[in-house]
């Protein structure tokens, strides 16, 4: 944070907004769906992680490479707040790497589009509606003993409807005091 005038800089947000999902909630549904789909042995990282080293065996990396607005927020009232409702389309990328990359990835995108998913996200409470998967492609890759190895990607798109909750006050009731006014005279 830049310090400019004199004033001492803030080290924390007191914003009494609150918002779901949150990144975190949608890597962590996304991540038990694909442990659904991706067949064994493989294993599921959130990408760009520091300091990890590759897991021994075929393994999955997933991360959110885009989001894209939807519609014009819409709002609704509670008795203590305002709902902020945002719809937006999120674009995670799933990669594949190991023996059987290809074969997973093209199961997650075939799945993706199915009603598998649909009702898995409605049995699941999930963040998080399917839209389309991208074409899955193939991606060079070298590991640090320049060996190749399979590598494979498809972007998974999904609408997520994010709710900001505002806090704000209302007036439940209302006294109204007359007061008789003179009227002049002439």
């Amino acid at each position: 944070m830049v310090q400019n005038c004199g004033d001492a800089p803030s080290n924390t947000a007191s914003s009494a907004i609150t918002y779901t999902p949150t990144d975190s909630d949608l890597n962590k549904a996304l991540g038990d769906w694909l442990k659904t789909v991706l067949p064994a042995p493989f294993t599921i990282r959130q990408g760009q992680q520091n300091r990890t080293a590759s897991p021994i065996g075929p393994y999955c990396v997933m991360q959110i490479v885009t989001t894209r607005l939807l519609a014009t927020n819409g709002w609704s009232y509670t008795d203590s707040a305002r709902v902020v409702t945002e719809l937006r389309e999120v674009t995670f990328q799933v990669n594949t790497f190991g023996a059987g990359a290809g074969d997973a990835v093209k199961q997650a995108a075939a799945l993706w589009r199915d009603f598998y998913t649909t009702d898995w996200c409605r049995a699941n409470a999930a963040p998080f509606s399917p839209l389309v998967a991208m074409e899955p492609r193939q991606s060079p890759f070298s590991n640090a003993e320049n060996q190749y190895e399979d590598a494979w990607s498809v972007d998974l798109r999904m609408q997520v409807n994010y709710q900001r909750i505002i806090p704000q006050q209302f007036a439940s009731e209302v006294v109204v005091t007359t007061i008789e006014a003179d009227l002049p005279t002439t």
